[in-house]
């Protein structure tokens, strides 16, 4: 494995969510943080046993286990992130982990949880196989992420609306494919090649409430490093003309002055075998 490869792409990440975790917060507590429930069920029951949150942002994953009773820590590679968790969730513990380089022991977790962070991982390969290295023997892996572009308004919008008023190769980083885990047969032969045994394929869909469409500019900036990358990069005489037709693209989806937009996610999960090999 070429680890310099997708650095350049992982420094961005990085740098953009240590600028936004206050904002991301507040934009994701009807969205993101309104759908950890369903995604942490799939670990079934996690009273009493340990557990691992990764790329926890602001530990929703991990206050949800906890709130089941599992003995857990959360995991961010953004510091600005694990403070934002550690002020919403005092009686929990947070650090600071690189996904792809943890610092814990082999064998070490009954659980890992990871909700919408293997996007933002430069080598997610990498992160599977540290996830396979800290979960014990017969322990269970639960990830979330979102459906390809072609089925998720959310960025296929955006996509769509960049492409026609703007420019789509405005030089940022280049990272792994997005959506190499929202297909089943892409996602299943990732973790096997880690060594998990796959478990399920789950195609799950939500309804979250954003905000008025007059500020969904500013809610992508907020919820997306890459996102925020890209309108910023819009030549000045296009950019006014894109977020003019991203208002305009997202009030078909205001209800009562809120945009409500279907959230569609795919959940795996897989564990590891009880005899590796």
């Amino acid at each position: 494995m070429n680890m310099s490869q997708f650095q350049e792409f992982k420094d961005f990440e990085k740098a953009g969510w240590e600028q936004r975790a206050s904002t991301y917060v507040s934009r994701t507590q009807n969205s993101t943080g309104a759908l950890i429930g369903s995604i942490v069920d799939h670990l079934g029951a996690v009273a009493g046993l340990t557990a691992v949150d990764l790329a926890s942002g602001p530990g929703y994953g991990a206050a949800e286990m906890a709130a089941r009773g599992a003995d857990v820590i959360g995991t961010d590679f953004a510091n600005a992130m694990v403070e934002a968790a550690a002020a919403l969730h005092p009686d929990l513990s947070f650090q600071q982990e690189d996904a792809e380089n943890l610092s814990f022991d082999n064998s070490v977790f009954d659980l890992a949880l990871c909700t919408f962070g293997m996007l933002h991982f430069a080598h997610p390969e990498r992160a599977l196989s540290e996830v396979f290295r800290v979960l014990k023997p017969g322990g269970k892996f639960t990830f979330s992420v979102w459906a390809p572009p072609e089925d998720f308004p959310m960025f296929g919008l955006l996509g769509g609306v960049v492409a026609e008023f703007g420019d789509l190769d405005v030089g940022l980083p280049p990272g792994p494919p997005a959506e190499a885990f929202s297909r089943e047969d892409g996602a299943r032969q990732a973790v096997e090649e880690a060594g998990f045994d796959f478990l399920s394929f789950v195609a799950a869909d939500f309804e979250a409430s954003l905000c008025p469409a007059s500020e969904i500019p500013n809610w992508y900036r907020d919820i997306s490093v890459r996102s925020q990358g890209l309108l910023d990069a819009q030549p000045p005489e296009k950019l006014a003309v894109v977020e003019e037709a991203l208002i305009e693209r997202f009030m078909e989806y205001e209800i009562d002055g809120m945009v409500v937009l279907p959230m569609p996610h795919r959940i795996v999960t897989v564990d590891k075998p009880l005899e590796e090999g």
